[in-house]
């Protein structure tokens, strides 16, 4: 799997976090397909003590800011198995709602050669390590203010957009608990 900036992994640091939907198809739009990524961040702490700091989910793509822990997979690993885990899922729940026209275009993106159905996500992520705190507070602000920004216009203000971790850094409680920091 692809990296566009490749950072030599190393545990025990925060890392910025990216991948996206095949052909950025916005199917990230209800409850069950954010979900996905909860039960993620989930196994992630619970198996891995992975922490996360930071989150966006937008229609077509993710951002995060997590801790990878020495126990976690190196990166590549760990993006592969979300990918995995989740693609499965959201293939099942585009054929419940009907969304023909999007199974087939995953369909058509698939790697038919190592038996795969659908190509739900795109082969490439990004990661980054967070180095410095300023560096951390531009990638946090980044992803807060993501889906205020054209051409999204999801909400007025960060904290409105629910599937994001800026009502948690706004009034330390939100949609899903993170690991808040404050520097």
């Amino acid at each position: 799997m692809a990296t566009r900036n490749k950072t030599e992994f190393e545990a025990n640091n925060i890392y910025f976090i990216t991948f996206t939907i095949c052909e950025w198809q916005k199917i990230l739009t209800s409850q069950k397909y954010f979900d996905l990524f909860y039960e993620w961040f989930d196994h992630q702490k619970e198996k891995y003590q992975n922490k996360i700091h930071g989150y966006v989910i937008m229609p077509n793509h993710f951002h995060g800011l997590i801790y990878i822990s020495d126990k976690s997979p190196p990166i590549p690993k760990l993006i592969q198995n979300a990918k995995r885990f989740m693609a499965y899922k959201i293939s099942k729940y585009l054929l419940e709602d009907n969304k023909q026209d999007i199974l087939e275009l995953f369909s058509q993106a698939a790697r038919r050669e190592k038996g795969a159905r659908h190509k739900v996500f795109e082969d490439r992520y990004d990661s980054k390590i967070m180095s410095n705190a300023d560096l951390y507070h531009q990638k946090l602000n980044y992803i807060h203010n993501n889906p205020c920004k054209p051409p999204w216009n999801l909400a007025d203000t960060p904290e409105r957009y629910t599937h994001s971790s800026a009502l948690n850094y706004e009034k330390g409680i939100g949609h899903y608990d993170v690991d808040v920091l404050y520097e």
